[in-house]
């Protein structure tokens, strides 16, 4: 065992101290082991104890130093302790190679001291586990300390017993090989949960190994004193029933121990077991939302919890849902890039002590190395991005959401009671779950786009027949109707004649705006997108509008100057703005204020694992038409943009659904805020053509063609107040 570890450790690349340090107490403990292994050959001749007690008094020096580099400390009392270990090292020798070698006392006080030494060493581990910060530091050294001490008694305690003539049992050589191989995988892995996990795998290992000899040794000495033949059957069923007992057997004690030993655990993977279950029948992203969230958050192994969706936009991601004290609602796409990139290589999942731990440890390196060209440098970067996004998210651990060879969302979980607080059956079992609610997201999507495809066909159909059906009547009656001189027929007759062309009008203006919602919008694989300044587009239309506007309305424009261009059809673009100036105006009858500006969006967020992490924001453009009118009931603000809705006595419920087939079709988003009584707010968020590409090449957002390099020149637009 001693010889495999140092091998182990000597032949990893990118070799650190810790690991040479601790392949050197490996051979040290080699070399003890193979002298005690020929005294106990030659048990008569007095050279094999002699060299097995030379080879003990290098043990000492080599565990103080292995000691030393595991706790970063070289000077004080383990640096006192070490030269006295090299000392009683060379007086070890001395005395085993000369001929007090010879003396039973010489040799007793020699080990003595050995073992003295070895004491120290160990009171240094139980110092630095006293002096830790952290409770799992604490607990990582607790365990160290207590394996190291149960060596050194049971080593001591053997030989107290063979100085007394009796024949030692094997219990500190058992003790040792286990505790070596724990202490191999402890300076590799730094998470305390895996030390735990792996203390689980070697008790399920052990107890499936006691009914395995149990059946072998059964079996084989049913055979008794009987023929060779016998016993060579035997052994040869025994090994059959073992191969086909294993891989059950093995599941069985396992799950029985995490039962037993791992109550919380195992409940935990059980419940997220039952939660994937539930997943299958969900279609709603909505509702997967609140089954996952409520899921994790009732197993009361979790304090925070949300799910992040791809925005509309591609340019970010928002907060569809969350448990617990609320993150940021939407994070940009140059805040989460790091965590995009790393999905997109396969990255499963992301764990922050994962992630601090390494920028420690990169914060100790970089001093040492080229700063401006080295790769830890960009390690660095890439994780620093992480944090930052992880930070902002609220997020222990960040499971991508990966469907269609894009990152859909995110899964973020955290309990923030304790540093490390899922072990790895728990992590595949929450990467289970994001599997299943990434497949659940693009069903959803799917099944909304065949809706509205469906939705389109219908109306189409519809269209070409009402273009018939409706208008030529409606075009009779309005010519038959303005045939007619009002001035010939009496006052009551002729308010009644303007009624009848009023609401041909208006129905004709129903029939327009249904054929133009069925109508397919032209993209910007169309051609017809170009450069354009959003500033320019809403100066022109609202000089367009003023002298329709009511005199009790004021209409004042707040254009920042300086905005990037972006890709746009500008006609639709003025389709847009005049419908929702126009449904603010008619919010307001008795007069109000209609307020539009735009803006370049900086939303703060706390990134932060330290003060150099920079801060991103999405390169959108922002237009907010916000007026001062009755508002828009909170019941009815969902159902808005749904096509044939509205709240107006007169309206066709299809203006809003039409603008926000335009915004959609332009790449961006538009939001709505609004109190009753107080005013309603419409948010529209337009990308710019850079915004586009960056989000392109993060493989965010679906182009269906190339997008043209648009030059940034933008324009003065001086702040302006319309007065109408």
């Amino acid at each position: 065992m001693c010889l495999a570890l140092a091998l182990a450790m000597l032949l990893r690349q990118g070799r650190t101290r810790l690991w040479t340090a601790f392949a050197l107490l490996n051979v040290a403990l080699l070399a003890y082991q193979l002298g005690d292994f020929v005294n106990g050959l030659f048990g008569s001749h007095p050279w094999p104890m002699r060299l097995t007690l030379a080879a003990a008094g290098f043990i000492p020096a080599a565990v103080l130093g292995f000691i030393v580099e595991f706790q970063g400390e070289s000077a004080g009392r383990a640096g006192g302790l070490r030269r006295m270990a090299a000392i009683t090292g060379v007086a070890t020798v001395a005395v085993a190679l000369s001929p007090l070698g010879m003396i039973a006392a010489a040799r007793i006080t020699a080990a003595s001291a050995v073992f003295v030494l070895l004491t120290a060493a160990v009171s240094l581990l139980y110092a630095r586990m006293r002096r830790a910060a952290s409770r799992t530091e604490r607990a990582r050294l607790f365990y160290l300390w207590v394996g190291a001490a149960l060596c050194v008694g049971l080593t001591f305690g053997e030989l107290l017993i063979r100085l007394a003539g009796w024949p030692p049992p094997p219990f500190a050589n058992v003790a040792l090989t286990i505790y070596l191989y724990f202490l191999s995988q402890t300076i590799q892995r730094h998470r305390l949960l895996d030390l735990n996990e792996l203390l689980g795998k070697i008790v399920v290992l052990a107890s499936v190994g006691v009914v395995l000899a149990l059946i072998y040794g059964v079996l084989v000495r049913w055979t008794g004193s009987q023929s060779l033949g016998i016993f060579f059957f035997n052994t040869m069923v025994a090994s059959f029933v073992i191969l086909i007992l294993f891989e059950p057997l093995k599941s069985k004690v396992e799950e029985k121990v995490l039962a037993v030993f791992f109550a919380e655990r195992f409940e935990f993977v059980q419940s997220l077991a039952a939660l994937r279950q539930r997943m299958a029948g969900i279609i709603d992203v909505r509702e997967l939302g609140q089954v996952v969230l409520d899921g994790f958050y009732e197993t009361r192994r979790v304090t925070h919890a949300s799910i992040y969706l791809l925005a509309d936009d591609g340019l970010g991601y928002r907060r569809l849902d969350y448990r617990g004290p609320a993150p940021t609602p939407y994070i940009d796409a140059a805040t989460v890039r790091a965590l995009v990139q790393s999905a997109q290589v396969g990255q499963k999942a992301q764990l922050v002590e994962l992630v601090e731990r390494r920028l420690a440890e990169l914060r100790q390196l970089l001093p040492e190395t080229d700063t401006e060209s080295s790769a830890l440098t960009e390690e660095r970067t890439r994780l620093s991005e992480i944090g930052a996004a992880m930070a902002a998210m609220r997020a222990g651990v960040t499971i991508p959401l990966v469907a269609s060879q894009r990152v859909v969302g995110f899964l973020c979980l955290l309990d923030d009671r304790v540093p490390e607080a899922f072990a790895s059956d728990e992590l595949a079992a929450m990467l289970e779950i994001g599997d299943q609610a990434a497949i659940t997201i693009e069903n959803s999507r799917l099944y909304e786009k065949m809706k509205e495809r469906d939705r389109l066909a219908a109306l189409g159909e519809m269209a070409a027949g009402l273009a018939h059906e409706i208008r030529n009547p409606l075009g009779a009656i309005k010519g038959a109707a303005q045939y007619l001189d009002p001035a010939g027929l009496q006052t009551g007759d002729a308010e009644i004649l303007n009624i009848i062309v009023e609401e041909v009008n208006r129905l004709d203006g129903v029939v327009a705006q249904f054929l133009a919602y069925s109508r397919p919008f032209p993209s910007a694989a169309s051609g017809k997108f170009q450069s354009t300044d959003l500033n320019d587009v809403l100066w022109k239309t609202m000089k367009l509008i003023e002298n329709d506007m009511p005199k009790n309305v004021s209409v004042e424009l707040d254009l920042t100057p300086g905005l990037p261009a972006i890709n746009a059809d500008a006609e639709q673009l003025k389709q847009v703005f005049i419908n929702l100036a126009l449904n603010a105006v008619q919010a307001m009858p008795d007069g109000g204020r209609l307020t539009v500006r735009t803006r370049r969006p900086h939303a703060p967020v706390e990134l932060g694992l330290s003060e150099t992490t920079p801060r991103y924001s999405a390169d959108q453009i922002e237009v907010r038409f916000a007026d001062t009118g009755a508002g828009i009931p909170e019941d009815a603000l969902d159902r808005i943009f749904i096509p044939f809705y509205t709240t107006k006595t007169k309206g066709t419920g299809l203006g809003l659904a039409i603008s926000q087939r335009i915004v959609k079709g332009h790449g961006g988003t538009i939001e709505v805020q609004s109190r009753v009584g107080e005013g309603t707010e419409f948010v529209l968020r337009f990308p710019s053509a850079a915004a586009l590409e960056t989000a392109g090449r993060l493989g965010m957002v679906m182009t269906t063609g190339p997008q043209p390099k648009v030059e940034e020149t933008p324009s003065p637009v001086p702040a302006l107040a319309l007065k109408s």
